[in-house]
């Protein structure tokens, strides 16, 4: 079995695709490579030239809309020189839009929602010649019209789960970004699964809103893994979040402190449920980054995308991790459904006034199937359906009183008011420790250059 990732453009950073490293490790009865063509940099022909000399009998590749364009451009050209291989889709754009299968006849099946008991069964049963009609959770093409079995309950215990197969990725060519670094090698890992806030934006259509968590043993034992095979100095968990629910953030933490590990961590968190002693016991495990879903300064817009935190919360929990040497990060949406130039102004003035250390940028981009997309079209419009121009960093929806090119102005102006202030310069520079410290943020600033020449191409 041969698992691909998304085949995109080269990024500034990167992580394992833990998704195929999980469905990997419960093939372990089967022969499995992963071909990671992000992080190794392949264009579609190098690929296939891989593919070719393995000439694996089922091909499984993960679909996300951003990149589902060269996917499925990549499952034609396998399809062209394998004609007998089964290639199976799976992820959150195939999830979210079986149909696709009734256009793109490369795809011979999709694995639907929670893929790793579903894929196992899916591929035992090809290889057998058995009938797949009776496994949950897949769909396939059957004479022009979609045909869905029925749907795969979720795993209740997500200890059952192998740890992630990293060691058929090269790991070592996986990087953080660089103002994302205390220590290297810097891996990810999963805590949990599903999301349940109602966010409007965010794409659930894998998980639901069904919320399912590793037990707290079972993660310590994951990070031990980590740092005995891997070498493990920091660990970022990317879970949508790591703390719906404090008890279990505070067992997870007296799990880390009684291991001794020697690795520090960092993970997405919400201003409606942290306090200052919890995050004190965070930092004290080894905690040295909270991420924070801020997505705008402005309390309507905040109501208005059901984020289910106010701006009070956000300035009480940012200044708690800032006291605390949390290093806070914020992320940010521009290009609400609702938003407006006084909204983005607002949410641009609000970071400024935050003691946030970064800041990552997005451009709303409603995705098919959540729930601003079927709500869109009262507010603004879209600037296109190619989803080969979908990439959460260039305008594809146009709120009313809005235009293409406002928005792309606001995410440059939106970097450049919050990094170009010395104050934030000051911020990073009493961080730096050593060597490579400098090298970390020479590397920043490169970026920050990026953004700052296309800005001007935008004016100019």
């Amino acid at each position: 079995m041969q698992g691909i990732g998304p085949v995109a453009e080269n990024l500034f950073y990167n992580s394992a695709p833990l998704g195929l490293c999980y469905l990997a490790s419960v093939l372990d009865e089967h022969e499995v490579n992963i071909i990671d063509a992000v992080v190794e940099k392949l264009s579609i022909e190098k690929v296939i030239k891989r593919i070719k000399g393995l000439s694996p009998g089922i091909i499984g590749i993960t679909t996300f809309t951003v990149s589902s364009y060269s996917c499925y451009a990549l499952a034609k050209e396998i399809k062209n020189i394998l004609p007998w291989t089964k290639i199976i889709a799976g992820g959150p754009h195939i999830t979210s839009n079986p149909d696709d299968l009734l256009e793109h006849k490369e795809i011979d099946m999709a694995v639907i929602g929670e893929g790793e008991m579903t894929f196992k069964e899916l591929v035992g049963a090809i290889e057998k010649g058995n009938d797949v009609s009776g496994i949950k959770g897949i769909a396939y093409n059957l004479n022009g019209k979609l045909f869905l079995t029925s749907p795969r309950e979720f795993m209740p215990n997500l200890d059952i789960l192998p740890f992630p197969a990293r060691h058929l990725v090269p790991i070592h060519l996986y990087k953080p970004q660089p103002n994302d670094q205390r220590r290297l090698p810097k891996l990810s890992m999963i805590t949990s699964r599903g999301c349940p806030y109602p966010c409007i934006f965010c794409d659930k259509n894998v998980f639901k809103n069904t919320y399912r968590s590793f037990s707290a043993k079972y993660i310590v034992n994951e990070m031990s893994h980590l740092v005995r095979q891997f070498n493990a100095k920091d660990i970022a968990f990317v879970d949508s979040t790591f703390t719906p629910n404090k008890e279990r953030v505070y067992e997870i933490v007296r799990e880390i402190k009684n291991s001794n590990l020697d690795v520090t961590w960092t993970c997405s968190v919400r201003a409606d449920v942290l306090d200052r002693p919890l995050l004190k016991e965070m930092r004290d495990s080894g905690c040295w980054r909270v991420r924070l879903g801020i997505e705008s300064g402005d309390d309507e817009i905040l109501k208005f995308i059901k984020k289910g935190v106010t701006k009070s919360q956000l300035i009480k929990v940012t200044n708690w991790a800032y006291e605390l040497d949390l290093e806070p990060k914020g992320f940010f949406i521009i290009g609400h459904l609702a938003d407006t130039k006084k909204t983005i102004e607002d949410t641009i003035n609000f970071a400024c006034s935050l003691p946030l250390k970064d800041i990552t940028v997005q451009v709303n981009t409603p995705l098919r199937n959540t729930p601003q997309y079927h709500i869109m079209e009262r507010y603004g419009k879209l600037a296109t359906k190619d989803l080969s121009s979908y990439s959460f960093w260039e305008p594809v929806f146009i709120p009313d009183g809005l235009t293409y090119r406002t928005i792309s102005y606001y995410y440059k102006k939106f970097y450049l008011n919050f990094y170009l202030r010395p104050k934030i310069w000051y911020r990073h520079i009493k961080k730096i420790r050593c060597y490579s410290d400098i090298i970390k943020y020479l590397k920043g600033v490169r970026i920050l250059a990026f953004f700052f020449i296309s800005w001007l191409k935008k004016i100019f």
